[in-house]
């Protein structure tokens, strides 16, 4: 076991084994424990996760009787592990654990897209030994984001509440791993949870107290058979990059004719036999003591350990296990039959992590607008700094409360951070806010008033001048804001439209901006000329807009003695145009509003 600094807590694995839709047909001995994952099994995987955290012998809580050959194989892939099948069994395997002992429950169903890393689970529980800590995955659908419409009584609509990923998003996807008390006792019982997120279930009406740890990334959901033929072609496409240089990958005391074609990423384990004129396309994982007779043809698929592909067979986006009469004919060759949609947001994702850089003009464009920012910031706040002493100290004698105002914005991203200003209100402004709201004399998510009753007379003045936001030049210094870029809102403004949300945070926010050089609809309200601006910003992005809109800035006072005209920045089109790309299902649309 692998001591933990300043505690006595023994920890003990457990793996919830299952038998997925897909695998039912494929023999008594099959398991997802025993599928392929990469160049091993997905209980090797799991293995490398418990080594740095326990080497405590494992339980392995199989569904059913343990029949002697799934015994046999999971002592092969993990020697020191205790097969439990029955309830009397469990029971019998989980009674010697002392209360002072912890379980760490792991559920392969559930894989994250990224390593599966079990020690800042244990972190968390070692602070707190009393409560259960579930590793946890969120739901992250391909739009990004969830809309829950309210109606009343008659069908009207009362409100739309969108839920975004990284902001306001509660649902769970499922739990990869659980760590508990022994002493909660609830396995001692007998019994045997469909999943983690049942047992969380269960220890929450039990009384035990319970904590979640998010993962980072998605998830997969290896019940699937769609998800585990995506987790292969990750693990296989991470496995080319070991460093091996070659495309396929080949286990011990393999067979490959000379006549078989593989043309990678493939990986090839133990014993496999590959006969003459087969072709094996990547990304493919071929299992140990597989046979791929002569003529056949595997694509994109996983062949599970000791399955024959027949003669002239054609297996493709499949996973295929037991034997070829049941596991392949009894169902069509469809790719990703259940669950296209998440096996495709995984493979974007993956591409997308992979994927190069920005292009150069663009890399040239941001390194530059980096020096401008980090080089003006200085020299400002240098030049200017007995203004702000003199700014500081006004604020200090006008009214009672902090020098500077931190208000939490979303960035690049949607990272949070605190836009800092000088405090211009009275303690407390943001608690009527909402009172206020009916009065705004503009549309749109975001709130002002000729004469905010909350204002300072200081307050009143460093607004009218813009020298309220000279402390945004440490936002700068530190990388959270740049000097010119869409405004840094908080995430109640930035919700209101989807498209515009996922533009303006695809780049740094600023001091100043587009909107705020060529807004002229100020007295009408101009909400829609702020998606317009913020659009075209992201969308005509170079160093030399952001001199056009620093220049502009000092000739109108950032936008308060008049207006640069749209047409001498960027090419102007209808707001609709950029709102139907950012929307569309073309690729290269989204890619270049993205950029």
């Amino acid at each position: 076991m692998v001591a933990i600094p300043g505690s006595t807590v023994r920890i003990w694995p457990v793996l919830l084994d299952s038998r997925p839709e897909y695998l039912r047909l494929a023999g008594a001995d099959a398991s997802l424990l025993l599928a392929p994952l990469g160049t091993g099994l997905v209980i090797d995987y799991l293995r490398a996760a418990l080594q740095p955290i326990t080497r405590n012998a494992p339980i392995v809580l199989r569904p059913g009787t343990a029949d002697p050959d799934y015994v046999e194989r999971i002592s092969d892939a993990y020697p020191s592990a205790i097969v439990t099948g029955t309830s009397d069994e469990r029971i019998e395997a989980f009674l010697p654990h002392e209360p002072s002992d912890a379980l760490l429950i792991v559920d392969p169903r559930c894989l994250p897209v990224e390593e599966l890393n079990l020690s800042e689970l244990v972190r968390h529980f070692m602070s707190e030994v009393r409560a259960a800590h579930h590793l946890v995955a969120f739901e992250a659908p391909i739009a990004g984001t969830k809309e829950r419409v309210s109606f009343d009584a008659a069908g009207k609509v009362r409100g739309i509440i969108r839920h975004y990923e990284l902001a306001t998003w509660p649902f769970i996807a499922g739990v990869p791993a659980s760590i508990l008390p022994a002493a909660s006792g609830v396995l001692t019982e007998g019994f045997l949870p469909a999943s983690l997120g049942e047992l969380r279930q269960t220890l929450v009406m039990r009384g035990v107290p319970g904590r979640d740890v998010p993962i980072e990334g998605t998830s997969l959901d290896l019940g699937l058979e769609a998800d585990l033929l995506a987790a292969n072609e990750l693990h296989v496409t991470r496995s080319m990059g070991t460093g091996t240089g070659s495309p396929i990958l080949v286990g011990a005391g393999h067979a490959i004719d000379a006549t078989a074609r593989l043309i990678g990423p493939v990986i090839v384990q133990a014993g496999a036999r590959i006969d003459k004129d087969a072709t094996i396309l990547g990304p493919t994982v071929i299992g140990a003591n597989v046979h791929v007779q002569a003529g056949a043809v595997v694509a994109h698929a996983v062949i599970g350990t000791g399955y024959s592909v027949q003669a002239g067979e054609i297996v493709r986006d499949r996973a295929c296990f037991g034997q070829p009469a049941t596991a392949v004919t009894a169902r069509p060759l469809v790719r990703f039959p259940s669950s296209g949609a998440r096996a495709a947001r995984v493979e974007l994702e993956w591409q997308k992590s992979s994927a190069p850089g920005p292009a150069l003009g663009r890399r040239i464009s941001l390194r530059l607008k980096r020096a401008l920012d980090v080089t003006a910031a200085a020299v400002t706040l240098l030049v200017f700094s007995p203004l702000i002493a003199l700014a500081a100290l006004l604020v200090r004698l006008d009214s009672k409360g902090p020098i500077f105002y931190g208000d939490k914005r979303e960035g690049r991203d949607g990272r949070a951070f605190k836009c800092w200003k000088f405090r211009t209100m009275a303690v407390g402004a943001d608690a009527v806010q909402k009172d206020l709201k009916t009065t705004s004399r503009i549309d749109g998510p975001h709130f002002k008033l000729d004469r905010d009753p909350r204002v300072t007379r200081i307050g009143r003045i460093l607004r009218t001048s813009n020298l309220d936001e000279l402390p945004q030049l440490i936002n700068v210094l530190v990388g959270d804001m740049s000097l010119v870029g869409p405004r840094p809102s908080p995430f109640r403004e930035n919700q209101v439209c989807v498209p515009w949300r996922e533009a303006r945070l695809s780049v740094t926010p600023g001091i100043t901006g587009l909107w705020q050089v060529c807004r002229h609809d100020r007295d009408a309200g101009d909400f829609h000329q702020w998606i317009e601006y913020d659009l075209l910003y992201v969308q005509h992005f170079s160093f030399w807009l952001d001199l056009k809109i620093l220049a502009a800035t000092l000739f109108t006072l950032g936008g308060k003695t008049g207006h640069a005209s749209p047409g001498w920045m960027v090419p102007t089109k209808p707001v609709a145009a950029y709102l139907a790309a950012s929307t569309s299902s073309s690729e290269p649309d989204k890619q270049e509003l993205a950029s």
